[in-house]
């Protein structure tokens, strides 16, 4: 009866809280868009702060009986770490008996279209009847750290995070809110703008490279095959096509390669604060965040 009550107790003043918590969120709107670096570190540190203030919270595993203290914390290098502890009781500040798991990883390396939110309909040890949000790193590599009391464990490419019903009761669509806040924290933290010296060359090759998907299912797949020298694969029956950097000239070019022969479009790095290759005055790439871009009026994200 008395673990009873204590359930009941801090249910009350986690709802509490967490209604409180509903003035910030209509004081500040959910998608935003920014201009410039300046606005990205505002609504990077918006974002983050909302995070830090709402993934902080106190919940009961009824099949486990044990309780749940999360905690989350962002700090200058943009690291994320994340603290499940568990106990037997809710207040852990004086007890031995409690396990740690700390999960740590770059905000960055975290793909904002992986983002899902999913019903949990029955309760498995910290994910607890209610709301998960899943959260995957770039590729599939294993960037998220574990430690568990204090002994390093596997790393791994997804976390999941557990809202149970008393959270997503407190505040309609609780879990809906924190996906849109990580991914803005995401973009905010990889968007790009120009630099105007030698990155914008690096930048350029770094967000090109790799496996992209669109949103209509268009494929961009690309390799280093030389110095300076990207060779890309967009689907069969497409040309042969190669992105580099041509010194003599010093711009950037598409050639491509057929079997009537090959044709080369040459770009210049436009004179916008966004990083972008253009055709008198026409962007054709436009470098969006360290893991997209537009090519032609089609943005692609990186796999």
């Amino acid at each position: 009866m008395d673990n009873i009550f204590k359930k009941w107790r801090w249910n009350l003043r986690i709802k509490q809280k967490w209604k409180l918590g509903l003035v910030l969120i209509i004081a500040f709107p959910l998608c935003v868009s920014a201009q410039s670096p300046e606005e990205d570190k505002l609504i990077f540190k918006s974002a983050v702060e909302w995070l830090d203030s709402k993934l902080n919270y106190l919940y009961y595993d009824e099949v486990g009986e044990k309780w749940w203290n999360n905690t989350f914390y962002v700090n200058d290098k943009k690291e994320v770490t994340i603290k499940h502890i568990a106990a037997s009781r809710p207040n852990t500040a004086n007890i031995k008996e409690k396990d740690y798991t700390i999960r740590t990883f770059r905000i960055q390396d975290i793909n904002p279209n992986s983002l899902k939110i999913s019903a949990i309909e029955e309760t498995k040890g910290r994910l607890v009847k209610g709301k998960m949000l899943e959260l995957r790193t770039y590729g599939f590599q294993d960037l998220i750290h574990k430690t568990i009391n204090k002994r390093r464990g596997s790393s791994t490419s997804f976390l999941f995070l557990s809202f149970p019903e008393v959270l997503n009761d407190s505040l309609d669509n609780y879990a809906q809110i924190v996906k849109e806040k990580f991914e803005e924290a995401i973009l905010a933290s990889t968007r790009i703008y120009q630099a105007g010296d030698d990155s914008d060359f690096e930048t350029i090759f770094s967000v090109l490279k790799g496996q992209f998907q669109s949103a209509d299912g268009a494929k961009w797949q690309s390799q280093m095959v030389l110095p300076n020298v990207l060779k890309i694969e967009m689907g069969e029956g497409d040309p042969i096509t190669y992105f580099g950097f041509d010194q003599t000239k010093n711009q950037f070019y598409l050639m491509e390669i057929t079997s009537e022969g090959f044709s080369s479009t040459y770009f210049s790095i436009g004179a916008d604060q966004k990083l972008a290759l253009e055709i008198e005055g026409n962007k054709i790439f436009q470098f969006v965040t360290l893991n997209s871009f537009i090519y032609k009026g089609r943005e692609f994200f990186r796999e």
